[in-house]
């Protein structure tokens, strides 16, 4: 029992030891540099796998609810870390620092739904006030697509193709003719904003943007066996 308390602390210091160093070197390229935004996926990957990410006041709501809310918020800390990344301190584990926005940012985001006249939101404590909140067709430059594609021409054949049928296949839930597919065309074929892609298809900003973000994911290695120069 020991050994596996220490093996697991051991464990726990190795990932804080290699998130600070990815941090340090993100910090060293110039700020909207190839470099930077490639390390910074990095570093966000390494995030989202790293098991350590909090779930705030996760027995408030239904879990249906929580998922949106929840994945609002974590879009929000990631597009937060990745803007701040030089205002990270570390003799600090990163995960701290990251897990202290994530709270601030759900908060946040509950009080957003509430104030858009959703009621059936518990009230909750208000810890702060976010001074910068970024606009959900902010979230593109979390993932730059743009740093694995180089011919626009290149990705349009691919989407429309879909040679593994991967596109297609991952459907929004309760709305099978929104796919990622469709979503991916809509956004950079045709340039539109969200805003204009969920007001089209009657679905709410938060949940085409959810639903996109995580299959993108976990479809980025796809697009990169297809779209590497």
């Amino acid at each position: 029992m020991v050994n596996k308390r220490f093996e697991g602390v051991s464990q726990n210091h190795d990932l804080d030891r290699q998130l600070q160093r990815r941090a340090q070197e993100t910090k060293q390229y110039p700020p909207q540099s190839p470099q930077r935004h490639l390390a910074l996926n990095r570093l966000v990957n390494k995030i989202l796998k790293s098991g350590r990410l909090g779930h705030p006041q996760r027995n408030l709501w239904p879990s249906s609810l929580y998922e949106d809310l929840y994945n609002e918020a974590l879009q929000k800390t990631l597009l937060e870390i990745c803007q701040k990344i030089d205002n990270y301190n570390p003799e600090h584990p990163l995960m701290a620092w990251v897990n202290f926005r994530l709270n601030y940012q759900f908060i946040d985001v509950v009080n957003d739904y509430r104030k858009k006249g959703i009621t059936h939101i518990p009230k909750a404590d208000k810890i702060g006030k976010i001074a910068y909140l970024p606009s959900i067709d902010d979230l593109d430059k979390f993932i730059p697509i743009e740093e694995t594609i180089s011919d626009n021409q290149l990705l349009r054949n691919f989407l429309e193709e879909d040679p593994e049928n991967l596109l297609k296949s991952k459907q929004l839930r309760n709305h099978p003719d929104v796919t990622f597919q469709s979503l991916a065309w809509a956004k950079f074929v045709e340039d539109r904003t969200w805003s204009e892609i969920a007001k089209n298809l009657g679905i709410s900003v938060q949940t085409l943007c959810s639903f996109f973000n995580r299959q993108l994911k976990e479809l980025i290695p796809y697009f990169r066996k297809y779209l590497r120069e």
